[in-house]
């Protein structure tokens, strides 16, 4: 399996929530198209949907096949080439597709109405302008910076320049930088280091049809065929399912 899909399917089965690819392509609301895998293929956006924005705020910290630490080991920073007071804040991959991932303070925005968005999507359907293989992007997770860093094989490592005294926590691992404090990269896929604002994660919604059953509309993903989230009647033909 691709890189791609192995850091979709992890991220999957992390958080239950689908990965853009790469991590900072622009994603919005709206945006519809396939599934490749467990990759979705955006196409077009359909635009104008009326959305909200939760008021609170959650942090994504985690680590897939992956380890971190601090250094302070004196021979460590000498061979990297830092003073006294620096540590190393060092990410280990045990896999490839290993994931370090890091989005403080995201807030979620949502289609505001699923039912009008059903409505809308039967209609574009009966004008022969809607495919019900397609995916559309109904809820977004957004964070102000974001650090995920991907492996390509086993063994793979990056290292980056700290403070001596510092600890390692989901600020401090989005706020890294790629240009001022990377100073080691070995095996490394996809890096996206402080940047921001992201949509790295999102939900999928289907339109499903009650007259037939067509698998090809609905995700499976690693473990097969999933449970909608949410499922919201629409009329007696058709629903709208969410992933």
């Amino acid at each position: 399996m691709a890189i791609d899909e192995l850091y979709a399917s992890e991220i999957r089965g992390e958080t239950g929530l689908f990965a853009t690819w790469v991590p900072n392509t622009p994603l919005e609301i709206g945006h519809y198209g396939p599934m490749r895998g467990a990759l979705f293929q955006p196409m077009k956006q359909l635009t104008g949907l009326k959305t909200v924005t939760g008021t609170g705020t959650a942090n994504y910290d985690f680590t897939i096949n992956a380890t971190r630490k601090i250094n302070t080991s004196a021979n460590a920073l000498a061979d990297a080439g830092l003073s006294k007071g620096k540590a190393l804040l060092e990410v280990s991959f045990q896999k490839e597709a290993g994931v370090t991932f890091s989005a403080p303070e995201t807030r979620v925005t949502r289609v505001d109405d699923i039912l009008a968005l059903g409505q809308q999507l039967i209609a574009k359907l009966n004008a022969g302008q809607w495919d019900e293989k397609h995916g559309i992007v109904i809820e977004v997770v957004t964070a102000p910076r974001v650090t995920i860093i991907t492996s390509i094989k086993s063994g793979a490592e990056v290292k980056f320049a700290v403070e001596a005294n510092t600890s390692i926590n989901v600020n401090v691992m989005a706020n890294l930088s790629a240009t001022n404090s990377l100073i080691v990269e070995k095996g490394v896929g996809v890096k996206v280091i402080g940047e921001g604002p992201l949509n790295p994660l999102f939900r999928l919604a289907y339109l499903k049809t009650h007259l037939f059953k067509d698998p090809d509309i609905q995700y499976r993903g690693p473990g097969g065929d999933e449970k909608p989230q949410q499922e919201v009647r629409i009329s007696d033909e058709y629903s709208v399912v969410t992933y």
